[in-house]
């Protein structure tokens, strides 16, 4: 009558232990893999938001880098030929490096008609462009603007427009370059945009009005984001002036991460779509693996506890201290020498194996980090250097410059700038060309970073010839010496410039120092009064170098 009793109480027993494992597996693996996502998606969502300011940053240092280009180009049309079509269509198509920055290039007066297009010189007396609104607002604003997407009804494609007024004496439009990026071709935008995040992320960018610039599928280019059916909630909030990421169904339904960022130099937003699916990929991996494993421990614990019951029923007490050692010890390295012949050490093994397969994921996911983290770097570098020189760029100098002055107004100390242009520069560029021109700033910049520079000062390219220099700590005197040095370097490289009356390419040179008190000084006054030194160089018959305190003295400040 008793063997019953004994038979429910075993079959009890094992149930309990089944379903201990049962419910254990289920939270830790819950537990973990919510933890997992949650951390997963505020990295990635970090991640992807970086992304897009370093591309920002980047594309706002393009538009920046063709403006400057732009208004070199017009800067050197001669004013003997602003209104002769002949000559200034001959003078575009000798500037072939305009093919690397623009699709085409157009010369129009006030009154919006053609008379000069690089591209297409037939155009010239046919086309018109008053009274479109890039034009409208350069005459208005008389400063160059960027344009909205737009079909070019000259040229049939679809393009963004960048403008930039030649003026009169008077500080009236006299001319208008226009340029042209073509959106469907390559060029510098999709060089950011073709950068793939992971299986089937993409970046591509959206006007404020949300009409497509740049995207994966060309054929949306200069549509509404909604043409293509549906609607994003995402992109919506994005319009209204969201920045950062978030996670969101997309127009076909699918959940997605997607991070924005609106760019500095015009209305554009830069987004970022990744499907969760593939996000979240090695989670549902491990996911899968976990119901796995889970499943193959309840079976194993069903048939290790009958056994084990049937076996050692007797010798319970036995049992009994066996889990009080295992509860009190909570030591898994014990585990292997007290219970290396029974189902103790088998569960051993496979949690072990369990916790090395998530070893080997957070390991792969630490080596995917550090990659995305040096390619960071790679685009923060890019973003802030010059790429013909190699010296930092105008932003990093702008910057360097206010840092370095609040910090001279914190400790007291003085700090110095030097501003250098090349003498005849633009003779220099008729003469032997532009190549020659790209390579002689190359030289300058190896020269006067070879002057023997402190790691803390910054050497920038702050225009087209314009070279600036950044010197904490440093006062007139010592600053003095550092332009003294360069003059000399520029000097011993004895670069033939036959449009001078040297002989010799010179530089001219001005410098100042302040020692900047909070409320009274500011960064652009130190800047302002570099460059007026430096124009005073210029004056005093160049190849010298002028202070703040020549300047004073020409302005009777002495």
């Amino acid at each position: 009558m008793q063997q019953p009793l004994n038979l429910e109480l075993k079959t009890r027993l094992a149930l309990a232990v089944v379903a201990a494992v049962v419910i254990t597996a289920v939270v830790v693996t819950a537990i973990s893999l919510f933890v997992i996502r949650r951390d997963m998606r505020e990295e990635l969502g970090e991640q992807q938001f970086t992304a897009l300011k370093l591309t920002a940053a980047a594309l706002d240092a393009g538009f920046d880098d063709r403006r400057i280009a732009l208004r070199l180009l017009g800067e050197g049309i001669p004013d003997a030929i602003r209104h002769n079509p002949t000559q200034m269509q001959r003078y575009l198509e000798q500037h072939l490096s305009l093919n690397a920055q623009f699709f085409n290039v157009t010369v129009a007066e006030a009154n919006g008609n053609v008379i000069a297009n690089y591209a297409d010189a037939n155009q010239v007396g046919r086309f018109s462009m008053a009274g479109r609104d890039y034009l409208v607002d350069t005459l208005k604003n008389r400063k160059g603007v960027i344009s909205q997407p737009l079909q070019s009804k000259m040229s049939n494609r679809s393009v963004v427009l960048m403008t930039e007024p030649l003026l009169t004496t008077h500080g009236d439009v006299d001319l208008v370059l226009v340029a042209s990026i073509d959106l469907k071709e390559h060029n510098f935008l999709g060089q950011f945009t073709d950068v793939k995040l992971g299986k089937s992320g993409f970046i591509y960018i959206l006007t404020g009005d949300g009409v497509v610039v740049e995207h994966p599928e060309k054929d949306r280019i200069l549509k509404h984001m909604d043409a293509a059916g549906g609607q994003s909630e995402a992109n919506n909030a994005a319009l209204k002036g969201f920045e950062g990421s978030m996670e969101s169904p997309n127009r076909a339904g699918e959940e997605a991460l997607y991070a924005f960022k609106r760019m500095g130099s015009t209305n554009w937003i830069i987004g970022a779509h990744y499907l969760t699916k593939d996000a979240y990929a090695p989670i549902a991996e491990m996911q899968q693996r976990a119901i796995l494993a889970a499943a193959v421990l309840t079976v194993l614990a069903g048939l290790l506890s009958w056994w084990f019951v049937n076996r050692l029923f007797q010798p319970l007490a036995r049992l009994h201290a066996h889990i009080q050692r295992i509860r009190q010890d909570r030591s898994l390295e014990q585990l292997p020498g007290e219970m290396r012949q029974d189902e103790l050490g088998d569960l051993h093994g496979a949690f072990n194996a369990l916790m090395q397969e998530r070893k080997s994921i957070e390991a792969e996911l630490d080596e995917a980090r550090v990659n995305l983290e040096e390619m960071n770097k790679t685009l923060a570098r890019l973003a802030l250097e010059d790429a013909l020189t190699g010296l930092a760029n105008r932003r990093q100098f702008e910057r360097g410059l206010q840092e370095e002055f609040n910090r001279a107004a914190r400790t007291n100390l003085s700090l110095a700038v030097i501003m250098i242009d090349v003498d005849y520069f633009k003779q220099y560029n008729d003469l032997y060309g532009h190549m020659a021109g790209d390579k002689v700033l190359r030289r300058l910049g190896s020269a006067i970073r070879d002057t023997n520079v402190r790691p803390e000062d910054l050497l920038a390219r702050y225009g087209g010839e314009e070279i600036a220099v950044l010197l904490p700590g440093a006062k007139l005197e010592g600053a003095l010496m550092v332009a003294e040095r360069i003059r000399k370097s520029v000097e011993a490289l004895d670069i033939e410039h036959g449009a001078s009356s040297t002989g010799r390419l010179t530089i001219s040179i001005g410098v100042s120092a302040v020692a900047p008190q909070r409320q009274v000084d500011n960064p652009e006054t130190v800047l302002r009064e570099a460059d007026e030194a430096l124009y005073l160089a210029k004056a005093a018959g160049r190849d010298c170098i002028r202070t703040i305190e020549d300047l004073k003295k020409s302005k009777g400040q002495a």
